[in-house]
């Protein structure tokens, strides 16, 4: 398993340097290939990891309130990414609906709210589900909640 950001990425990710929250650090962009969080990472790359992990979780607080108050000021949303993989990397993510708002309402100047439409995959007739769906949601089974975690640790989901 890869243990840093530089060993896993291809080169043709934007990257720039930038100073927030009185830290230097590296921002990368990429997109989350996670399809119950769609949107655009923002992966600030530490030069230096700290030892404490404490240092890093204040770290991630004090960018994240920048980072709040500067996308809340452009009425957009940004959440910090609790299932980032790489010990060198401090994450966010832009939501695809934040990001759809802002472009409409500010660069193409449009009107009204966006509709959130569940992209279904094509079914034939013969793949058309034959059982209804229960009346309440189950929780996952010990197994697939395994499986969800080793998919997600290992960059699969």
């Amino acid at each position: 398993m890869k243990t840093t950001l530089a060993e896993a990425l291809p080169p043709m990710i934007p990257e720039y340097p930038v100073e927030i929250a009185g830290h230097h650090l590296t921002l990368r962009f990429d997109v989350n290939i996670n399809k119950t969080k769609k949107g655009v990472k923002l992966q600030f790359v530490m030069k230096d990891i700290p030892q404490d992990p404490r240092q890093a979780q204040q770290m991630a607080n004090e960018i994240g309130t920048e980072l709040q108050e500067k996308f809340g000021a452009a009425d957009m949303q940004v959440i910090y990414d609790v299932e980032n993989p790489y010990k060198n990397v401090i994450g966010f993510l832009l939501p695809l609906p934040s990001l759809a708002d802002y472009i409409i309402k500010h660069v193409l100047k449009g009107e009204g709210e966006g509709q959130m439409v569940p992209k279904e995959p094509a079914q034939s007739e013969e793949e058309a589900p034959t059982e209804e769906l229960p009346a309440q949601e189950t929780p996952p089974s010990p197994e697939d909640q395994v499986r969800e975690i080793v998919m997600n640790r290992a960059g699969l989901k």
